[in-house]
């Protein structure tokens, strides 16, 4: 029977292999989505962990502000009920703003998509500009001596509430349970801190600063989704926040951290889900899975619906074989999609890295991948491979093989 690789929305790849090619499927442990998302939010506010109900934190006429994490799967529905539960219970829906990044504002995803119409015309959805001084606020210096800005919304808001995506780590540009908050809406200067990619060992300083930036704002309880399928949501917690994380690091490891007999000479990596999932922070994200998967010299395919013009940094990898050189640059430069062509300059390194998405074949070209028109490309491709491993929403998961544990 073939496996049947989903990407995008609704596309998929059916790839019909051999037992001794095909060494893995990886997939989300075989847990299903939520079948309805909404409930599982109103659920999860009115009986949070470790934490009262959401509504008995906020009065009304408070100033509420809902902080979205970047790549945040299922952002409309989770915000739609949000805003409801928060209305029910007396917030005026003028008196709520939905924080996002410009980086999610390029994705044409409406996170306020799935509200009535009428508070769809009071709410607030606020783009933030790092560049902006006029958006940003002085919260504090920080114990290492770093200006922690932030978006003024937060800072002048009664109640932030952020709402984010659990991660296995290692993930690309994850810090932790605040790094939807911080440095996502702070400045220019600490975004392109984060972005420049470090060792494992700035790594987990980056991870404390942002940890301390939830600390300096008194956040204490949150909303966190653990992924599933296709753009889907495997859980749905809320409450303290400290219990959130530890509750969903869990879940997530359970789902997504996958076990590979070993190393393929090929590994198909697809990245499912809307307009919020196909970004370039989610197709590097399937590369570096895909390349602890895959053997030096062999041979990584992309499936995506990625539409997106690729940023600065990701331009410094455009027609060059010195990688070296591009690598250094995009570190000193530190763009803020330092960290995604990172990723896919090491993938290229290691791998070739073929690419079938929505952008022009001469830009895929451009970037020094290898472009696919079409999924039938990739069936042909499979076949000239001794070993393939698939790995469903790459974008999550975090395959080991065997004999590197």
């Amino acid at each position: 029977m073939p496996s049947v690789l989903r990407y995008g929305v609704e596309a998929s790849l059916a790839l019909d292999l051999p037992p001794e090619v095909l060494l893995s499927a990886c997939a989300g442990q075989g847990r299903p989505s939520l079948a309805d998302p909404a409930q599982a939010v109103a659920e999860a506010l009115t009986e949070p962990l470790d934490f009262p109900p959401l509504a008995r934190a906020m009065v009304p006429g408070d100033k509420i502000v809902l902080a979205l994490e970047p790549g945040l799967p299922q952002a409309a529905v989770i915000v739609a009920e949000v805003v409801r539960h928060l209305a029910d219970h007396g917030a005026g829906v003028e008196d709520i703003t939905v924080l996002r990044t410009a980086l999610d504002a390029r994705s044409g995803d409406d996170p306020a998509r799935d509200l009535d119409d009428a508070r769809r015309r009071q709410i607030n959805v606020l783009v933030h500009n790092p560049d902006d001084k006029r958006q940003l606020g002085l919260l504090a210096t920080s114990r290492r001596g770093h200006a922690v800005y932030l978006n003024r919304a937060i800072l002048d808001a009664d109640l932030v509430v952020p709402i984010g995506c659990l991660r296995c780590e290692p993930a690309t540009g994850y810090y932790g349970l605040y790094a939807g908050l911080f440095p996502s809406y702070s400045d220019a200067a600490t975004i392109q801190r984060f972005a420049r990619p470090a060792a494992p060992e700035k790594s987990a300083r980056l991870s404390d600063d942002a940890a301390e930036a939830g600390w300096l704002l008194g956040i204490q309880f949150t909303i966190q989704v653990v992924p599933g399928e296709a753009g889907g949501l495997l859980a749905v917690l809320a409450g303290e926040a400290q219990r959130v994380y530890e509750s969903g690091r869990r879940q997530c490891r359970e789902a997504w951290s996958c076990s590979v007999p070993k190393r393929a000479s090929l590994v198909v990596a697809a990245v499912a889900g809307g307009a919020g999932q196909q970004t370039w922070d989610n197709v590097a994200r399937a590369a570096a899975a895909a390349s602890r998967a895959v053997v030096e010299g062999g041979a990584i395919a992309l499936c995506t619906e990625l539409a997106i013009e690729p940023g600065a940094a990701m331009e410094q990898l455009a027609d060059t074989d010195d990688l070296d050189t591009a690598l250094k640059r995009i570190r000193r430069e530190a763009e803020p999609d330092a960290m995604a062509a990172t990723e896919l300059a090491l993938a290229r390194e290691h791998a070739k890295v073929y690419l079938l998405s929505r952008l022009d074949e001469s830009l895929v070209e451009h970037l020094g991948m290898a472009p696919v028109s079409q999924a039938a490309d990739i069936l042909r491709l499979a076949k000239r491979h001794p070993t393939c491993i698939l790995l469903p929403d790459a974008q999550h998961a975090v395959a080991t093989p065997s004999d590197d544990a």
